[in-house]
């Protein structure tokens, strides 16, 4: 799956969300990203399962659970990132400031 069907991907399937109810986490330190708290909230969220993963509307990809967060990581600061599986069942977003929040779908 390549950036632009990645973009549109998250344009049909991934919903808008009200940041000010998400409790947020900190995955990101002053130094480096915390790839295991990432991992960890992938897990919980989207499953141990191939996760499509958009940075901006020309940088995404369909990754392994294992390659999904380390994406992840890479990218931090560069715009909200977020993930979700191909079901669309569980969401991610690490937003520019190194903190995220997770969701299942209702």
């Amino acid at each position: 799956m390549n950036s632009r069907h990645v973009h549109q991907f998250m344009r049909e399937r991934f919903p808008a969300f009200d940041s000010a109810a998400m409790t947020w986490t900190n995955v990101a330190d002053v130094d480096s990203p915390r790839v295991g708290e990432i991992e960890a909230l992938l897990s919980e969220h989207i499953g141990r399962t191939d996760a499509v993963v958009e940075v901006n509307r020309r940088l995404g990809a369909l990754a392994p659970f294992g390659q999904a967060a380390s994406f992840i990581a890479s990218h931090i600061g560069e715009g909200q990132i977020r993930a979700t599986n191909r079901e669309s069942s569980g969401f991610v977003v690490v937003a520019v400031n190194g903190t995220a929040c997770g969701w299942h779908a209702r």
